[in-house]
């Protein structure tokens, strides 16, 4: 698993607008599994996320990632057929031929009643 680098400064501001989530990782020793500790940008709360090859747990609810993926994908905007995850907001990337942003692609999508 490769997640990129970060600064994990306080409320750093991400391009759209968001605080940037803080990623922390820490490497599993004896019997305890390797996890990532996701913080928020811009208080205190945090979702730790461990994991090994069979399962993983998110804040002490345990699952297998096949079931893990089939509750978090469809959230991500992501679909998976077959072997492909493709990401749904391809489609969001053109509005009449206008490129625009994920958000305000979704904000006309609600305002119109079509919300995904």
């Amino acid at each position: 698993m490769n997640v990129p680098k970060r600064t994990n400064h306080f409320y750093w501001t991400r391009p759209d607008g968001y605080p940037q989530i803080r990623i922390y990782h820490k490497k599993g020793s004896g019997k305890k599994m390797p996890r990532y500790l996701l913080k928020c940008g811009c208080c205190e709360e945090k979702l730790e996320i461990y994991y090994d090859d069979e399962g993983l747990e998110v804040n002490g609810v345990n699952g297998s990632i096949s079931d893990w993926r089939e509750i978090l994908l469809p959230l991500l905007r992501i679909e998976q057929k077959g072997n492909k995850l493709i990401a749904m907001i391809e489609e969001a990337k053109k509005i009449k031929g206008k490129p625009v942003s994920a958000k305000e692609y979704f904000a006309k999508r609600r305002k119109s009643g079509k919300a995904a």
